[in-house]
């Protein structure tokens, strides 16, 4: 039977082998980890469709189209016992991160929500069992992990594969500790740290005493052409994705400038009143803000669709969250029905996921509009690309001091920029000034948020 490249999420288009966990010509049973698949949004562990004897097709580092076939299954007398597959979850995590916050109260932009294929296209055969084998954890330690020739395809975590380019480490020589071998961040810093310790101890110092002059340098050579350093399988999606957004939705702008001394001072009592490290921020506000206007006029946020327009689901927000070599927006589903404490805690996991890679591909689609915050890096005021195929896309600059007249006299009030960027296909104008003020009036008069 042939085993093919699956379609591990709504938006992928190929994907690429990283890692076979069987060698060639060995016998696999159906349901076990067999090969690591580098997606638009995730790398993702692959299980046996069948039991049998693997012949692989597609070598690591291959990148194939959706439905190519990557290995064979074949009938064996060795073939173990077919056993059921396990249940789909996420990969495991290498390292963790911290989720940035800001001190001006703003808090962190984080975020989604991804969701796995319901069947796994992996096995192309009538004859099959039809119960589908879908993506499972990675497993501690591969019987003969495939060992890579490149750095480009050593199985490395993002944040490990981004550092050991800042650092110039070689991937190759790296020894990974992570689960299946794979090169984690500590892994990539402990061979950097060896390398110096060595380059130090290579060097001698120059003598005191020499003082003879050196023959001159040779002139140094022309500069050659920047390092060209090719773009992650998730940095070309986000191209992709960017590009057809500015010709392909004609934006436009709406932007205000809301006093939220009120929503900060109740932002201050609820983390007072929350366990320590899980109050929230004030972007997990604006969400529970976001996701009760969009709740309320669900016909501001409609995508349009060629000749029509289709209505959301439910109030289901991204959050832009940045990892590394990139951007992710997780989706807090249903937002308008959770509390802001809710709130928190599920985007501090969501962020957590995005930036450890073990978010999954369920987790990062279905959003309706997205809140993308800039304010915890000083930024006042920016205007958001919006991420097809939603309609809107709500734009956060940072809270600070400002001087504001208030019943002619002026006053220093805490003041938070706002622009909502917003297809016009699908709304005009006036829907969108008062979408965008029913978001501001929740912000400014925040009661309603906790209610």
């Amino acid at each position: 039977m042939n085993f093919v490249m699956p379609k591990l999420s709504d938006t992928m288009e190929e994907g690429t082998v990283l890692q076979w966990l069987k060698q060639d010509g060995e016998a696999v049973t159906k349901g076990e980890p067999i090969v690591e698949i580098e997606t638009d949004k995730a790398n993702m562990m692959v299980e046996a469709p069948d039991s049998g004897q693997l012949q692989i097709v597609a070598q690591v580092g291959d990148s194939l189209p959706i439905g190519a076939t990557i290995a064979t299954i074949g009938a064996g007398d060795d073939a173990p016992a077919a056993t059921p597959p396990p249940v789909a979850v996420a990969e495991v995590a290498d390292e963790t991160t911290g989720i940035p916050t800001a001190d001006d109260g703003t808090g962190a932009s984080i975020g989604p929500e991804v969701r796995l294929p319901e069947a796994y296209p992996g096995a192309v055969d009538d004859d099959l069992d039809p119960t589908p084998p879908v993506a499972v954890p990675r497993p501690a330690a591969p019987a003969h992990p495939v060992v890579a020739t490149d750095g480009a395809h050593v199985p490395a975590s993002p944040l490990a594969r981004r550092l050991a380019q800042e650092l110039g480490v070689d991937l190759v020589t790296v020894h990974g500790t992570g689960p299946a071998g794979r090169v984690v961040r500590e892994d990539v810093e402990a061979a950097a740290a060896s390398a110096g310790s060595s380059a130090t101890r290579a060097t001698p110092a120059p003598a005191a005493s020499d003082t003879t002059s050196a023959p001159p340098s040779p002139p140094a050579p022309a500069s050659a052409p920047g390092e060209r350093i090719p773009l992650t399988r998730l940095q070309r999606t986000i191209a992709k994705r960017m590009a057809a957004s500015k010709p392909g939705a004609p934006h436009f702008y709406l932007q205000r400038d809301l006093d939220v001394t009120a929503l900060i001072a109740l932002r201050k009592e609820l983390v007072a009143a929350s366990p320590e490290g899980q109050g929230p921020s004030v972007n997990d506000m604006i969400i529970r803000a976001v996701a009760m206007a969009t709740a309320e006029r669900p016909d501001a946020v409609s995508r349009f669709d060629e000749d029509a327009l289709i209505a959301p689901s439910g109030a289901h927000v991204g959050v832009a969250v940045a990892v590394p070599g990139g951007l992710l927006v997780p989706v807090v589903r249903a937002a308008d029905t959770k509390r802001v404490g809710e709130i928190a805690v599920e985007v501090r996991g969501l962020a957590g996921r995005c930036r450890d890679g073990t978010i999954t591909a369920a987790e990062l689609e279905g959003s309706v509009i997205t809140v993308s915050n800039l304010g915890m890096f000083g930024i006042d005021r920016f205007l958001a690309v919006i991420n097809p195929p939603e309609t809107a896309i709500l734009a956060v600059g940072r809270a600070k001091p400002s001087a504001v007249v208030i019943d002619g006299a002026v006053a220093v009030r805490d003041v938070l920029t706002v622009t909502l960027s917003v297809d016009h296909r699908a709304v005009y104008g006036a829907e969108a000034a008062t979408f965008l003020g029913r978001i501001a009036e929740l912000l400014e008069r925040p009661g309603a948020l906790v209610l």
